[in-house]
């Protein structure tokens, strides 16, 4: 037979007598098959309601294909009869969510020609995958216009429960879905009048305007369409009010008109950009004087550690120091990133990867590199130091001062 699911016609309830009818476990955790319930299950991508049956607080509500309902609870209880009730915070949230899909959905398809592909309903975000290549805010506005109007009308949310013979009386927005709602093969179709017709086993408001306001925040390709995140109700003003305090006070600490954010913005990441880009010339230029200056003429080995410099410059003042005529070259630092760089002019015989073992065990690090370059990531600066101190007495011995 199955749970008897009063949720269909009553998404208000939240408090209820209930009967248990099974025990057993569900996701490694108690769980119990009521007799009737209002507790919506997963579905339909819609969350499972949560709640309590007694003390024991319900974390998930799973149906089978059987028809049963199980209320997955936090610890076992006694006794076959309790009292139920329903988060109506969270059941309610789903219901504003759910119902400005259906909304949101219509919309897509009369302003845009885009049918909804499939559709998601989160804890905190929702989204629709709907079948258009490309999308813009203006475009975006109209739908939003066009689906809040339908909320702000406060129309009645109409239920009907028909047999598969009395489909076609219906627009159906999309094919009802194989399985069938409630029981004797009947479905259950959702209709707000003059906009939407579906079929959906999911919990709705009484009237649109309880939907409050549809906001999409943000769309990406998948797969050859486009997928729009969107929020309903109070989690659209809560968005909203985030959104706004970041815009004012960005503008404000600025000395900008919120409108003028965006185009300042811009500008400062380009001048960013410009200046970072200086920087690194003048880097480059300041290390290729260091080598020069420290490779000397005539040119000698070079031995250098830096309490504190980049990794990437501390290799690269290593191969300046050779390009520069340097016979061999360790350059270490301590910070931000310990590293002990070796290097030898591709002239000498020496291959550097046989000093590999001893610089790792020295470092305390990690890494390796070619015959003529190595390159070590050192646990901290006193293991940078000792494996650069190493390094220079196991050059000096083997390639001469």
């Amino acid at each position: 037979m199955g749970s008897e699911r009063l949720y269909y016609d009553d998404s208000y309830t939240t408090r209820f007598a209930a009967r248990v009818v099974e025990r057993g476990r569900r996701r490694d955790r108690p769980a119990v098959e009521l007799e009737r319930t209002f507790f919506y299950p997963e579905s339909g991508g819609q969350p499972a309601d949560h709640g309590r049956l007694g003390e024991a607080r319900v974390v998930d509500v799973q149906a089978e294909d059987d028809g049963r309902v199980w209320h997955v609870v936090e610890e076992e209880f006694a006794g076959d009869a309790v009292e139920a009730e329903v988060d109506w915070a969270r059941r309610f949230d789903s219901m504003q969510q759910h119902t400005g899909q259906h909304i949101l959905s219509a919309a897509f398809e009369r302003i845009a020609r885009a049918p909804t592909l499939s559709c998601h309903l989160g804890e905190e975000r929702s989204g629709i995958e709907v079948a258009l290549a490309e999308a813009s805010w203006r475009t975006v506005r109209e739908i939003e216009e066009a689906a809040n109007r339908i909320v702000w009308e406060d129309r009645p949310i109409e239920r009907h429960w028909v047999g598969e013979q009395d489909l076609a009386k219906f627009e159906l927005r999309k094919p009802p879905p194989s399985e069938r709602m409630g029981s004797q093969g009947r479905v259950r179709i959702v209709e707000i009048p003059g906009w939407d017709v579906s079929a959906c086993g999911g919990t709705h408001t009484r009237r649109t305007g309880e939907v409050g306001a549809i906001k999409i925040v943000r769309w990406e390709k998948v797969r050859g369409n486009l997928r729009f995140e969107f929020l309903c109700g109070a989690r659209a003003l809560s968005d909203h009010g985030w959104r706004t305090e970041a815009l004012v006070e960005g503008a404000k600490r600025h000395t900008v008109k919120d409108r003028e954010l965006l185009d300042h913005l811009d500008r400062a990441v380009a001048e960013r950009d410009a200046l970072r880009k200086r920087l690194q010339d003048l880097g480059e230029r300041l290390i290729e004087s260091e080598a020069r200056e420290r490779v000397g003429d005539p040119p000698r080995p070079v031995s250098d550690f830096s309490p504190e410099r980049p990794r990437d410059q501390t290799r690269r003042l290593a191969i300046k120091c050779l390009e520069a005529g340097a016979p061999w070259v360790v350059a270490a630092a301590g910070a931000p990133d310990p590293t002990v760089v070796v290097g030898r002019a591709k002239a000498l015989e020496l291959d550097l990867r046989t000093l590999v073992p001893e610089l790792l065990d020295h470092s305390r690090g990690k890494g390796g590199g070619s015959p003529d370059l190595v390159q070590i990531a050192a646990a901290d600066a006193g293991a940078a130091e000792e494996a650069w101190r190493w390094a220079c007495a196991a050059l000096a011995s083997r390639l001469g001062d």
